[in-house]
């Protein structure tokens, strides 16, 4: 069977390699102590939330504080997951402040928010955190 890659011109193959780079860090630690342990030597391990998680938590929290519904005038579910619901609010927002409605979270939408804003914004991100955000947020820290 040929390879896929064997067809694609080497402009076509440094494309793929720069989309590629940089991407997700892998956290092989915690898999080889899993792989290591011995037979009923389980060792719980706390999964902290992905930035990314928490960022899009952090977006739909905000958007309901800000009283920004989805078409069917219902507040988000903070999941994390940002599906048509939350990209229909923040579409709205965005217009409401005058920047791009794509509905996508960037750098565009967070630079043009009143002061205000970025207050109840901050505050989302620290109540979606984890519990050691939650902690350097109380103690004035973060």
């Amino acid at each position: 069977m040929k390879h896929l890659l064997n067809n694609l011109t080497e402009e076509e193959k440094n494309a793929i390699r720069e989309q590629h780079v940089g991407g997700m860090k892998v956290m092989t630690e915690n898999f080889s102590k899993l792989v290591n342990t011995k037979l009923g030597d389980v060792k719980p391990f706390i999964n902290e939330q992905s930035e990314e998680m928490k960022l899009k938590k952090a977006v739909q929290c905000f958007l309901n504080k800000k009283g920004i519904k989805d078409k069917a005038n219902q507040p988000l579910k903070v999941d994390g997951l940002l599906g048509e619901k939350t990209e229909e609010a923040l579409s709205k927002y965005q217009s409401k402040i005058g920047v791009t409605s794509d509905g996508t979270w960037g750098p565009e939408t967070y630079n043009k928010m009143p002061d205000k804003d970025v207050q109840i914004f901050k505050q989302c991100i620290s109540d979606e955190g984890d519990f050691i955000d939650k902690g350097l947020h109380f103690f004035g820290l973060d």
